[in-house]
């Protein structure tokens, strides 16, 4: 393989490895592409309040259940004198908090909170209720109703297709309203023995399971509006033929959150009396990158974990936030430098000349810059006449640069110029060495072409600043690290580049006549 090939090859490869990373990231994992954008968090809290009765005090409560892709990132526990264990169903996977006092007397408080961006009719079922199979539920304590049962299953299935309808069609008569000579109305009012909604999902959930369809009851609630009292609603979930679904006995709902499986209570209290379960919610906005970070989703092995700055001690951060946006200036350079031929006063010293520009904002920066490489030149020629070698002429410069940055800062900061703050980031080596560059351009070839080139990296150090500090480039850059990998693939291409540059094809534009 030649080199030519090698080089295309090789860049084509980081770029398409930086936009596969970069497109899992934005389209699996959930990181939002445009910086600033904000998402609802939901505060969630379970407050109880009850009286103790000097005897041994047992109290149980169903917990968020974590066996859901949804953002979950922090809870804590208000327990108060209260012993707390934490435990987990084998079968339903909920997860439970167990409160236990040896003599609780007068009133007495225990608190949940936990925050949450909730859930969609997109999220995903656990994989393990997926491949579950349900056992059917008979009813062979209740003959009645084991055979009411049998009778109202079996004409769905003479009047279904396939099991999708034969579901769609079982929920349907569960849930729709009916008169007394309705077909099978009989059936279902002896298997719909109890008041409330709940009672028909739980003859949903059997019929289901008898179909060897997994399905279960889902308690939670809905992420509506901030409440201090919100109620605990009940819907079902189950999966079939590929798919999720859930169905909601108050109409479709575009966010809610889960607590709990089953048909049991959300609380169960022994040793106690007179106790009182409220719900609140209350809705606030938070960073959508921060939501995503703090989900700690495995699904790509850790991947977002891997490729970014979030895990690292806040300091190093702030400075990863700068530096690496540096490859982006570096790679503007290269296609002035490649493709238009500008020309610049060595090979990276515009891009760190625009770095300074950081500190001091653009049009300052090129103010405080060429008054600087003005007087710092003069002292250069002056200093040729002198005949000194290279490092002390170099170390001369450096002390007249900081000299004059000093003497600028002192004089600016006396007048209430904010400007003369910031002129002490200035980087002292590199304007020295732009001063020693410029003035042997000046000797070698002419004012000019060292003016020219002044100009040209004055020009690029713009450009790349304008570039480092766009508020679209410090987000990509600093969120999708993985775009370093394109941004070495375009150099690599770019470095395969041997035609014309736009300037010769201005200079020899006759030629072309």
């Amino acid at each position: 393989m030649n080199s030519i090939r090698h080089a295309i090859l090789l860049g084509i490869s980081l770029i398409v490895a930086g936009g596969v990373i970069f497109f899992i990231k934005t389209l699996s994992l959930g990181y939002p592409v445009a910086p600033g954008v904000m998402t609802s968090v939901w505060d969630f809290e379970i407050y109880l309040d009850f009286e103790g009765q000097n005897d041994p005090a047992r109290i149980e409560v169903y917990l968020p259940a974590g066996d859901v892709a949804r953002t979950f990132p922090q809870e804590q526990f208000y327990n108060g004198p209260f012993g707390l264990s934490l435990s987990t169903e084998r079968e339903t996977r909920n997860r439970k908090a167990i409160w236990t006092y040896r003599y609780p007397s007068n009133r007495k408080v225990l608190r949940y909170t936990a925050q949450t961006a909730g859930e969609t009719l997109s999220t995903p079922l656990p994989t393990a209720f997926r491949n579950s199979e349900p056992e059917p539920e008979g009813f062979e304590e209740d003959a009645i109703r084991r055979q009411a049962f049998i009778v109202w299953t079996g004409d769905l299935r003479r009047r279904s297709a396939d099991d999708l309808s034969y579901v769609d069609l079982a929920i349907a008569e569960i849930f729709k309203p009916r008169d007394q000579g309705e077909l099978y109305a009989d059936e279902l009012a002896v298997l719909l023995d109890g008041p409330g909604n709940l009672r028909r999902l739980e003859l949903a959930t059997e019929t289901l399971r008898a179909a060897g369809v997994p399905a279960r009851i889902a308690n939670g609630v809905f992420l509506s509006e901030s409440r201090r009292r919100v109620d605990l609603k009940h819907w079902l979930e189950y999966h079939m033929e590929g798919e999720d679904f859930r169905f909601f006995p108050e109409g479709p709902q575009n966010r809610f959150f889960t607590i709990w499986y089953g048909s049991r209570d959300l609380v169960s209290a022994s040793g106690v009396e007179d106790i009182s379960v409220q719900l609140a919610l209350q809705e606030r906005s938070n960073s959508a990158v921060d939501l995503v970070q703090q989900n700690g989703s495995h699904r790509w092995g850790g991947l977002e974990h891997i490729f970014t700055f979030s895990d690292l001690p806040l300091t190093t951060q702030l400075v990863y936030k700068v530096l690496i946006t540096i490859p982006v200036g570096i790679t503007i350079l290269v296609f002035l430098r490649q493709f238009i031929g500008v020309k610049t006063l060595g090979t990276f010293m515009p891009v760190l000349i625009g770095i300074a520009f950081r500190e001091t904002a653009l049009l300052n920066g090129l103010i405080l810059f060429s008054v600087l490489i003005g007087l710092g030149l003069a002292l250069r020629f002056y200093l040729e006449r002198l005949q000194l070698l290279l490092v002390p002429r170099l170390a001369v410069v450096v002390i007249f640069i900081v000299m004059l940055m000093a003497g600028i800062t002192i004089a600016l900061t006396n007048s209430n110029q904010a400007i003369g703050l910031s002129i002490s980031l200035f980087p002292i080596v590199i304007l020295t060495m732009t001063i020693e560059r410029m003035s042997i351009v000046w000797e070698e070839t002419s004012a000019g072409e060292a003016i020219k080139q002044g100009m040209g990296s004055l020009g690029v150090a713009a450009v790349t600043y304008l570039a480092m500090t766009n508020d679209f480039v410090e987000y990509w850059m600093y969120q999708f690290p993985e775009l370093l990998l394109v941004l070495m693939g375009l150099c690599v291409l770019m470095g395969r580049y041997t035609g014309l540059r736009l300037s010769e094809l201005w200079r020899f534009r006759e030629l072309s006549k």
